[in-house]
């Protein structure tokens, strides 16, 4: 994608975390359910919470997928993300022996992790709270958080390992009655907190949990609102889901004071979404955490997971140390605290603002780079074309060329040739001396050829009159080349 650095990102998060998934081909890949009996958990000093929770965290298949990988893969330093892969090792190893294991380096870090004691050995825990910081810690063991604004820390949590299991993005719009205006705000979450409603007359009714969504979802109209640019009041407001999870956690909240009603649930759960690649998401649930309360003495925490899907499906209870199978009816006889569902479909981690500017501007990048080519391409093929037009003005002519050539010239001797013996003016012409004499002025001052080649001709004539009339003996070639020795060799 580049080698442009978008703040905050790490091995687990951002762009890097999306190349790693594909590269480990885990790009839309269902991962496998766990297909065995979970292991015990000791209750150390009423930590019956974190044994609920620890348990449904084993039996989430995307996470235990996802964060062995990464362990093996790529260098995890965090403590928090170490220290729960160590714990589904052991638990892992432990399943064998049928041996109980205690959590006891986890329990060490959210014990730390307490701001004001809460999670304290011995103290009653709230499950969900002590939930969410386990999900924040392991958060920032996945990103580098120094110098990012909270909009950019939300974002890239949600583009990490942990985020892109559990976060999700929660919508709110507000309309203007009168002129329409709309402005949509979006926050990150990781858990979908709904409360019962009470039961004011005590006659136990059910409300199923998709009807509790709903609730969430459903338009509100508040008179009281006034529009900052009509200035007309009331408007129409609406939550939603933005952007959906992988692992959808819904904690059912319940007032302190009155009766409450029964809150049921189904194996699938359909919600609609906001956006418009996921307009309505299926899960399937995988655990159940429930709190029974024992009055003063406080409560109790304990978890149902479930082991493979569809036809193999089976359920357990998991209560700190005690590991039993139970029946689906069972499960849904239970009032439960929190609820969790995995999508049938993976979704694929979100893309920051940070990454969507940086995408744009690699494909800008890339672009230039094109064009670049394009044209260094079209020149070079001028460069050629004129190289090839060059080569052939110099290149050697051909045997045809060379034959017609040679023709050329032997024509033009020819007729230089021909030209020659067609002179006009030769000796054997009888003219008088005063026709001659002017003739042959007239004709030599006409004559095309140079004077050299006239001189040349005078002379011969010359020669050849005295030798015509020469009687001697004398061979002609013994002659002098001289015209006064041969006008006098006879004498």
């Amino acid at each position: 994608m580049g080698n442009l650095i978008i703040p905050g990102e790490t091995a687990l998060s951002g762009r890097i975390y999306k190349e790693w998934l594909a590269h480990q081909g885990l790009d839309g890949l269902t991962p496998e359910s766990v297909n065995a009996a979970p292991v015990g958990l000791r209750n150390v000093r009423n930590m019956c919470f974190l044994n609920a929770i620890l348990q449904s965290m084993y039996f989430t298949p995307m996470l235990r997928r996802n964060l062995a990988l990464a362990c093996e893969s790529v260098v995890v330093k965090d403590e928090w993300l170490i220290a729960l892969r160590q714990l589904f090792a052991e638990l892992d190893s432990s399943r064998t022996s049928k041996a109980c294991v205690a959590a006891t380096r986890m329990a060490s870090l959210i014990q730390a992790a307490s701001t004001n004691g809460e999670f304290q050995h011995g103290e009653q825990a709230d499950a969900h709270e002590a939930f969410m910081l386990l999900i924040s810690k392991l958060l920032e063991g996945c990103i580098a958080a120094r110098g990012l604004s909270v909009t950019e820390k939300e974002q890239i949590e949600q583009s990490s390992l942990i985020g892109h299991i559990f976060g999700m993005s929660l919508s709110q719009s507000v309309s203007c009655k009168t002129c329409g205006d709309k402005s949509v705000r979006s926050r990150a979450e990781y858990c979908f907190c709904v409360t019962c409603p009470v039961d004011a007359g005590g006659r136990h009714r059910k409300i199923d949990v998709k009807d509790l969504l709903m609730t969430y979802t459903q338009e509100e109209h508040i008179n009281e609102w006034k529009c900052d640019k009509c200035f007309h009041p009331g408007c129409v407001r609406q939550a939603g889901i933005a952007h959906p999870p992988n692992i959808l956690m819904v904690h059912i909240s319940r007032p302190q004071q009155g009766w409450t009603s029964q809150v049921t649930f189904e194996r699938e759960l359909a919600i609609q979404c906001d956006a418009a690649s996921y307009r309505k998401m299926r899960y399937l649930i995988y655990a159940v955490i429930v709190y029974r309360s024992m009055g003063t003495n406080g409560g109790h925490y304990f978890a149902f997971v479930r082991s493979g899907r569809g036809q193999s499906e089976q359920w357990y209870l998991a209560d700190d140390d005690e590991i039993r199978s139970v029946s689906w009816a069972e499960v849904q006889r239970e009032e439960p605290f929190m609820l969790l569902y995995e999508a049938r479909k993976v979704i694929p981690p979100i893309a920051t603002d940070s990454e969507q500017r940086l995408l744009e501007e690699e494909r800008l990048q890339q672009a230039r780079l094109e064009e670049e080519a394009r044209a260094q391409e079209a020149l070079q093929m001028r460069k050629a074309e004129a190289a090839e037009v060059a080569c052939r003005q110099v290149e050697p002519p051909t045997a045809r060329q060379l034959e017609k050539q040679r023709r050329l010239e032997k024509e033009e001797v020819l007729a230089k040739k021909l030209h020659e013996h067609e002179d006009p003016y030769t000796p054997a012409t009888e003219l008088s001396s005063t026709t001659a004499g002017s003739e042959g002025r007239s004709r030599q001052e006409d004559h095309p050829w140079p004077a050299r080649l006239r001189t040349e001709r005078a002379m011969e004539f010359n020669r050849w009159s005295i030798f015509h009339s020469c009687h001697c003996s004398l061979p002609p070639a013994e002659f002098s080349d001289g015209l006064e020795d041969d006008a006098l060799h006879c004498m």
